[in-house]
């Protein structure tokens, strides 16, 4: 290895350990100062912008380009606002989303502590069932790392066959419904004003359930022959405690406590939990260790999540400060079911023509917040937009996995999930027509 190599990778090594030492101090400071124990908002929004220009020429072209956009506009309403002379504070815009890259960082931890273990399953139905399943539950803490993990083992040195496909994306798709370690919820629940777990929850839960058998229905009449004798993954119980612990334990806190910040218990247990089963596992001493190499080697990874909710977050706030001081107002007065399903379309729609659906959420929701009279019915919509986005659309991180890791076709992904997205989307619009029926707003 030459020395302008080996001088590369130390540079590459030294980045990456400053990158990860940057989100970790945002996360402690967001931490702290979501829980009200210290005011350190500020300094978070400063580390967490300083790791977003450190790592801005690591992200990828199609990760820049949305981000560009985002900046470039909110600067424009910002600079609008402040000609016109509205109040606008450069560090309220910075940190408008602070606390869902608290998020992403804590949640980026939940890796070192995933295992995979296989159980004994004959070919077919049950086999497909259970991979499907242990996919699902495993997705709603490891994020994206499920995909890499799971797909790795459904692969195994081929072409991945289209109910393998359909596993890792629904299974994980699905999972963003109702997960709080996944982005969209804690997002949601931080930016929609009226709206609560508890409230979302008997909902979104329901909606998961049918895409769940909607999946299997699929397989049954559109896959038979492969399903018949697929082999699959599953996962023992005990690969699937952890997540399931994690959301029981999420469900107890937000119940004896709803006081507390959702998006605070979320990421205060993504960061602590890891720690304590390395530490059971391996003991103190390495688990310390281990839990320092993933700060200064791998937490830098989360880079292009954690820039795009700040991104958007800019956005949204240059926006509603424009709104606040009277210098244009929105088409709606107040919401409800046509509105949030029209949103719901909209959203949908517009991801899958490109814009990222997360910064779509973000965006209308932060700019809808002060006339949102229906929380839940656009709880439901926003987190319905966001799941069939991330399964349908080309463009989603969910589908560029599955085209750029594992060689699956656009064409396949479009038509093995179109009928499944308006399925969902359907489903969802009668869902939120009968919750306004029913009084539920």
């Amino acid at each position: 290895m030459t020395t302008s190599v080996q001088s590369r990778i130390a540079l590459l090594h030294s980045r990456d350990a400053l990158s990860g030492l940057l989100i970790f101090a945002t996360l402690t400071m967001a931490l702290l100062d979501t829980f009200g124990l210290a005011s350190l908002k500020q300094p978070a929004t400063l580390t967490a912008w300083s790791f977003v220009a450190l790592e801005f020429s690591r992200l990828t072209h199609k990760q820049r380009v949305p981000i560009y956009l985002l900046l470039g506009a909110g600067s424009l309403f910002a600079l609008w606002g402040v000609y016109r002379g509205a109040d606008i504070s450069l560090m309220a815009l910075l940190g408008e989303h602070l606390k869902l890259a608290m998020l992403l960082a804590a949640v980026n931890f939940i890796r070192l502590s995933t295992r995979l273990h296989p159980a004994n399953r004959p070919p077919g139905t049950r086999s497909f069932l259970t991979t499907l399943g242990g996919m699902h539950l495993l997705s709603s803490v490891a994020n994206f790392s499920s995909m890499l993990l799971v797909g790795e083992q459904l692969k195994r040195n081929q072409a991945l066959s289209p109910l393998s496909s359909i596993i890792l994306a629904r299974g994980f798709s699905l999972a963003v419904l109702w997960s709080p370690f996944l982005s969209i919820l804690p997002l949601v629940l931080e930016q929609v004003p009226g709206t609560s777990l508890y409230a979302i929850y008997p909902y979104t839960l329901g909606l998961a359930l049918f895409g769940l058998i909607y999946t299997l229905i699929d397989a049954r009449y559109r896959h038979s022959q492969e399903l018949q004798q697929y082999q699959g993954y599953p996962m023992t119980p005990g690969t699937l405690m952890m997540p399931l612990t994690l959301i029981a334990a999420i469900l107890a806190v937000t119940a004896l406590r709803p006081d507390l910040p959702t998006v605070g218990v979320v990421s205060l247990m993504a960061l602590v939990t890891p720690l304590l089963l390395l530490g059971l596992r391996q003991g103190p001493a390495a688990a310390v260790r281990r839990f320092g190499g993933h700060v200064v080697e791998r937490l830098a990874d989360a880079r292009g999540e954690i820039s795009l909710f700040l991104s958007a977050g800019f956005l949204a706030a240059a926006v509603k400060a424009c709104i606040t001081a009277g210098l244009f107002s929105l088409p709606f007065t107040h919401t409800d079911a046509h509105v949030a399903v029209l949103v719901m379309w909209s959203i949908t729609l517009l991801a899958h023509l490109g814009i990222h659906q997360f910064a779509l959420v973000a965006i209308c929701a932060g700019l809808l917040a002060d006339v949102t009279t229906a929380p839940t019915q656009m709880a439901i919509a926003y987190i319905m937009a966001t799941s069939i986005s991330m399964s349908g659309s080309l463009f989603s991180g969910v589908n560029f996995i599955l085209q750029a890791r594992f060689n699956c076709s656009g064409r396949g992904i479009l038509r093995t999930n179109l009928a499944y997205s308006l399925a969902m989307l359907l489903a969802a619009t009668a869902l939120i027509y009968m919750m306004q029926l029913l009084g539920v707003r």
